[in-house]
């Protein structure tokens, strides 16, 4: 097959060629001049780099055309979705088009798709509409009101506001503080109180290869605030795994892995959002601890082949290898501590825990980022515990959580807006 694949994602943190063999198939890789960089120089492949002085989509289109007769647009970057989607209509090739991704990546119509499917959603609207039918004595739920962007990511630009008017007033005078507003990239939402839980797994032909519960230790919104946070698998997902699995069919994802959040209200679970892609932070490695499913090599061999598991030659990235041990993750961010670098205390008694699976520590000259990142090698402090039961996991990360300190070092610095 001819293989194009959109660069963004570094090669290290994918390395196509354990599921790709590039002997086999014709692959192109295209990227601006620095993505193409992180391609391993002896690689059999072909690289076209792109100026990057427009958009992808029109650059991609403008590169090849149908008559390059390409098999899979393949794209493994979170941010770059939607324009795979678009370069397959533009270039005729199989795969996801606008319309499916569509659904999984705006969270107006995620949870227009989840409801119309009897299954429940937060109260929302998107802001355009909320602005044209304003009023306080109109307002469509009470309590606190969460603006968000409907395709945003680690809950960048998500504000939460103390009712529904608060929101609406902050939007009509322009005070919400975010750059580059636009109504239309942004939507309102019912607060829902409750614990959230995280659903990680891997859909194939419409089934569930595997799927994972795990509930967090704070929250997204929190660690984009600058709160450490934790992520514990259960035990006993407590029948929620089944709500998963119904939307995930609402949506109408089949094929690839997916990070579905749902919130735990009093009265039942909530659809929160749902991602067609693996988790960040340490989803991907204690994913593969509990189940032996690397996420990231089964995407990648569900692109080339959308067959079911009895009929798929690159089955062996599907083959699950249940473990007996439950993993968590932990990361403290640093993009919101005033200071360039920092320093770690309290870590000594955990680095050589037997719990612990994974300690990673920034270097003391790496500079922290400037905006939330959930990888590693921007986080001041991250690792992986492990343990023989939820609750066991659980008691460990919140001692780490509760005892480890990341200190500036420097001279404090304008705090980012997100």
């Amino acid at each position: 097959m001819k293989l194009l694949i959109l660069h963004r994602v570094p090669y290290s943190f994918i390395e196509y060629h354990r599921v790709i063999d590039h002997g086999l198939h014709d692959v192109v890789y295209v990227g601006t001049n620095a993505q193409l960089a992180t391609l391993p120089s002896d690689l059999p492949c072909k690289r076209v780099e792109r100026p990057d002085q427009a958009g992808l989509v029109e650059e991609v289109l403008t590169l090849f055309s149908p008559d390059d007769h390409i098999d899979r647009v393949i794209s493994v970057s979170q941010y770059e979705v939607m324009e795979a989607a678009q370069i397959r209509r533009g270039l005729g090739v199989a795969g996801e088009m606008p319309e499916q991704v569509h659904i999984v990546n705006d969270k107006v119509a995620m949870k227009a798709a989840v409801a119309a499917g009897g299954l429940r959603v937060p109260r929302f609207a998107p802001c355009y509409e909320a602005l044209r039918s304003s009023s306080a004595d109109a307002a469509p739920w009470a309590g606190k009101t969460v603006l968000k962007p409907v395709d945003g990511t680690a809950s960048r630009d998500v504000l939460v506001f103390s009712t529904y008017a608060d929101a609406i007033s902050a939007i009509a005078n322009h005070s919400t503080g975010l750059e580059s507003w636009d109504p239309g990239r942004f939507q309102l939402e019912e607060y829902v109180e409750g614990p959230i839980f995280h659903f990680d797994g891997l859909m194939l032909a419409g089934d569930p290869v595997a799927i994972v519960a795990n509930k967090y230790l704070g929250t997204c919104l929190e660690f984009a605030q600058g709160v450490p946070q934790g992520s514990i698998q259960l035990d006993d997902d407590g029948g929620r795994c089944q709500i998963a699995l119904d939307y995930l069919r609402a949506v109408g994802l089949r094929n690839g892995p997916f990070h579905l959040e749902m919130i735990e209200a009093t009265d039942g679970m909530v659809f929160l959002e749902v991602a067609a892609r693996a988790g960040g932070g340490g989803i991907l490695e204690t994913f593969r601890l509990a189940t032996g499913i690397d996420l990231a090599a089964a995407g990648l061999a569900i692109n080339l082949d959308w067959s079911p598991l009895d009929v798929n030659p690159l089955n062996q990235w599907f083959e699950r290898k249940a473990g007996s041990r439950t993993y968590g993750d932990f990361m403290f961010p640093g993009h919101r501590l005033q200071s360039r670098r920092c320093a770690i205390k309290g870590s000594d008694k955990f680095r050589g825990h037997p719990g612990v699976v994974k300690w990673k520590e920034l270097e003391a000259d790496t500079p922290l980022p400037k905006r939330v990142s959930y990888f590693d090698f921007e986080l001041p402090v991250c690792g992986i515990v492990a343990g023989s039961s939820s609750a066991e996991v659980e008691s460990l990360i919140r001692e780490i959580l509760t005892t480890v300190q990341v200190i500036p070092t420097e001279e404090p610095i304008p705090c980012p807006t997100s």
